[in-house]
């Protein structure tokens, strides 16, 4: 595996959080403004990568442990209640629901699945009831490349 792919972690987060109306990348959640926000929604994001160093005194291939994290952004909103206590619940169902997906996830070429690492609220509640959740994961996986 070279890098963790996004797009897998998103189709597969649609499939297995069936509340998702929609699960985008980041390219989506830059072109997201208020009054076009789907509720409930996520995009997948990458954060990063840290590596370890190579494991072998070779001078034909790479192999080195990486540490990719992903923060999975969820927008929530109830309309039917402009204090945010039922955006609240909705998340806490929905939070459950992905970290359950996530913690299930072994992507190709990984050995383990991914693993919760921290979560924070990204926004308020506005008037309307929404808000912006934000739990990142993180998954170790071996990066190998050939030089020949």
């Amino acid at each position: 595996m070279l890098q963790i792919d996004v797009q897998a972690v998103a189709d597969h987060l649609m499939a297995s959080v069936p509340a998702f109306v929609e699960v985008g990348l980041a390219r989506d959640l830059g072109a997201v403004r208020p009054n076009t926000v789907r509720y409930p929604s996520a995009w997948v994001i990458m954060l990063g990568e840290s590596a370890e160093p190579n494991r072998y005194a070779s001078d034909d291939m790479i192999e080195q442990p990486v540490t990719g994290r992903v923060a999975i952004i969820m927008a929530i909103r109830d309309i039917a209640d402009r204090t945010g206590a039922r955006a609240s619940s909705d998340l806490r169902s929905i939070r459950e629901a992905v970290l359950l997906g996530m913690g299930r996830l072994i992507p190709d070429g990984a050995d383990q699945a991914f693993r919760f690492s921290r979560g924070q609220l990204l926004s308020g509640v506005d008037a309307k009831g929404g808000m912006f959740w934000q739990d990142e994961f993180t998954l170790r996986f071996d990066r190998r490349i050939p030089f020949i």
